[in-house]
């Protein structure tokens, strides 16, 4: 039987929660029950009597008054700092210039920049993070071009190990930590700095913000994280379970980024050739088994600042997507740990990693958001820097959502929402999800298969459906499970994915939790598994944040594979799901009466204020002749097409689903006048197998081409391409 024919049953309420009634009401009625007014003012979908007939506005970053401006030329300057150990550490400052390039005098605020990647995956302008605005060719101007003529000194740091820096790549453990905390003390007290530092960046490169913090440095006056972390553990573990891709980060692919620069291409070749690959040593291969049971282990340990970071007395503007697919939402739990202190913010959305494109998917409004951020508390300036906590909420589908689909925003004075409660519920042992606990024990089974890995929803599972939501309901914050569960295997993994199920069936995940059994009692303390013995497990999940229609249901779905995992784990002939009294049940943050503002802001610089028409969709198909991780003539196809003239096209949109599963990478480029092509404008690269995507925003008229590279999949697989125009209401051509 589907989700959508399950025979409906009346959920009756229960008196015995701790959560305001419109609560239980929501999930107590059927769809098509009229609600009693039994609070008036708190239905999410009626205002309260004394809530003003016109909502309050999307707070606009564009146009916040009294921040710095243009007033600079830049100059840049190359630098060897000694750390403690003697290794030197490569150092970029660009700071305020007059019109002959001779550095001005005068006391500059500073932003710091640290990362691996400069010089081999990344630029040391700071374009990853600030990709708007752009100059006239197209060029973004990054943190050096935007920051530094308004009156600012950009530093760019190599870590060691990487970039034009000599010694060992550390994968943050302690001597990353220390060279962060000299290079923010060296800048700070630098005779061009008004001693006030702030860090930013995005991936690994945000995770250096708040290994930063965790040391405390003189100087360190704020960070702005975007997608990153504050433990090496989160990169690769959900409670044991590999996550798919970034698992093997830290075992190889970071050491070849290290070991590339010193190839005869590199920039570092030559400079200390005894240094080549002296990294290995610092892979988590070194933890042995450990990386395959999700142990935490000395090499996590070393490489763990979350108490540290949440401890910081600094404020923090926390940047993350709820589905980013390459740095985990749980990434930023250390900052959830700081339980809304005065002077953070944070921004939450529905984005994917944004690889690239762009950290946020809120164009020009993330540009002057941090503008502002950094000229309140590095310039020192009273100027206004929004609400405290914003998330990004999306009624469109899972991939529309990771890509910048919105809908409205919700507002809060602090991050967990000040207004949430749990509501508890409870599966059943006949598949419902109820918010009264079943009165006997039950129990579901299912088979686990590693299927799951590209059909979440076709490989073996077990279902637990909600009634439909009487009114719209606003669930955010950190969810909690309780899982009592069997299994037959010594180890498999248990992935428990919660479901936005719409009344047609289709489902859109909005959090997941994840547990190899082993590690039960904690991720540092195995245990066996005894075959047929119940568990009490707590499974972490996903933060999340999103508006629960009316109409639509809860699905909690239990697997033991799941697109987001590595199925190294993933058979088992009997998994147990227990249920009733001493079973599972799920905790759900509800946000009481939400703050919610139509998501209407500007994305764009010159965006109009009246939208026009976009470009009409196009729809083609291409087929590469081979698969390969390499871009070569037989691994790409290619289609062209005209961004045509008179179209108020502010972005484009270009969706590929291949005809048998494949991971497909997708990259934008643009004709130059002498016929040539352009270099990557935009790409598109997540591990989906069945889908992918990228944005490009404001594409100027020209010609392009989307080329579609077959990274892992059949020779001669179809890839079928809609490109599609959006207008600057967000409106489809």
């Amino acid at each position: 039987m589907t989700a959508a024919a399950r025979p409906r049953r009346r959920i009756a309420r229960s008196l015995g929660l701790a959560l305001p009634l419109v609560v239980a009401v929501a999930l107590a009625q059927p769809a098509y029950a009229t609600p009693r007014d039994d609070n008036p003012g708190k239905g999410h979908g009626r205002p309260p009597a004394t809530q003003p007939s016109q909502p309050p506005a999307a707070f606009d970053y564009t146009q916040v008054e009294g921040l710095t401006a243009d007033r600079y030329g830049t100059v840049k300057e190359n630098l060897e700092l000694p750390m403690h150990d003697g290794t030197e550490v490569h150092i970029e400052v660009t700071r305020p210039a007059d019109a002959n390039g001779q550095p001005l005098d005068g006391e500059w605020p500073v932003i710091l920049e640290a990362s691996p990647y400069h010089g081999t995956l990344a630029d040391r302008e700071g374009m990853r993070i600030l990709p708007e605005p752009r100059d006239e060719d197209g060029t973004s101007l990054g943190l050096t071009g935007y920051f530094a003529p308004k009156g600012y000194a950009v530093v760019m740091m190599d870590l060691r190990g990487t970039g034009l820096s000599d010694g060992c790549l550390d994968h943050l453990a302690a001597n990353d930590a220390k060279d962060l905390k000299a290079v923010v003390e060296w800048a700070a007290s630098q005779p061009w700095s008004n001693g006030r530092v702030g860090m930013t960046g995005h991936s690994y490169v945000g995770s250096t913000p708040s290994l930063a913090a965790a040391m405390n440095p003189d100087g360190l006056e704020t960070i702005v994280p975007s997608a990153g972390m504050a433990t090496m553990y989160d990169h690769q573990f959900q409670a044991g379970v590999p996550y798919f891709l970034q698992w093997a980060g830290p075992m190889e692919a970071y050491e070849q980024i290290a070991l590339e620069r010193d190839l005869p291409d590199g920039e570092h070749f030559g400079q200390k050739p005894e240094e080549t690959g002296c990294g290995l040593p610092n892979s988590s291969l070194t933890a042995g088994e450990a990386q395959l049971s999700g142990q935490y282990t000395s090499w996590h340990g070393e490489r763990d600042w979350r108490a540290g970071a949440t401890a910081a007395d600094i404020p923090v503007f926390m940047v993350h997507g709820v589905n980013d697919n390459a740095a985990r939402v749980a990434g930023m739990d250390w900052f959830t740990q700081r339980g809304g202190r005065a002077g953070d913010k944070i921004w939450l959305g529905q984005w994917d990693h944004g690889s690239g494109c762009c950290p946020t998917r809120r164009g020009i409004q993330w540009t002057y958001a941090l503008h502002a951020w950094f000229d309140k508390h590095l310039a020192q300036r009273d100027v206004a820097t929004g609400p405290a906590a914003e998330l990004f909420l999306s009624d469109g589908t899972f991939e529309g959502s990771r890509t910048g689909d919105r809908s409205q925003i919700l507002n809060d004075s602090q991050w967990p929402p000040s207004t949430t409660s749990m509501l508890t519920l409870h599966p059943a042992a006949d598949g419902t999800l109820d918010s009264t606990a079943p009165a006997l024990p039950g129990s579901v089974s299912f088979t686990g298969d590693p299927s799951g890995f590209t059909d979440p929803q076709g490989t073996g599972g077990a279902d637990f459906v909600s009634e439909p939501m009487a009114q719209d309901t606003v669930l955010a914050g950190k969810p909690l499970l309780d899982l009592v569960a069997s299994v037959t295997a010594p180890r498999v993994h248990l992935i428990g994915t919660l479901y936005d199920e719409s009344p047609e069936g289709d489902r859109r995940r909005i959090s997941q939790f994840a547990i190899n059994p082993e590690l039960r009692v904690g991720v540092a303390t195995p245990k066996p598994v005894v075959p047929g013995v119940l568990y009490e497990m707590q499974p972490p999940g996903f933060a999340m944040a999103h508006n629960l229609r009316e109409g639509h249901r809860l699905t909690l779905r239990f697997t033991t594979s799941d697109p987001d995992k590595v199925p190294t784990f993933a058979v088992d002939p009997r998994v147990t799901i227990a249920t009733g009294p001493g079973g599972t049940s799920l905790q759900v943050p509800v946000v009481d009466q939400p703050v919610l503002v139509d998501d209407t802001v500007p994305f764009h610089q010159d965006q109009p204020a009246t939208a026009g028409p976009a470009q009409p969709e196009e729809q083609t198909s291409v087929t590469p002749a081979l698969g390969g991780p390499a871009r070569t003539p037989a691994t790409v196809a290619y289609h062209e097409f005209e961004v045509q003239d008179g179209f108020d096209n502010a972005a484009l949109l270009v969706s590929a689903v291949p005809s048998l599963d494949a991971d497909i990478d997708l990259y934008l480029q643009r004709q130059n006048p002498d016929g040539t092509w352009s270099a990557d404008l935009t790409s598109g690269g997540s591990s989906s197998l069945t889908e992918e995507s990228l944005r490009y925003a404001t594409p100027a008229p020209g010609r392009y081409r989307i080329e579609v590279h077959n990274w892992a999949g059949a020779p001669s697989t179809r890839v079928d391409l809609t490109l599609t125009y959006l207008n600057s209401a967000g409106e489809p051509g």
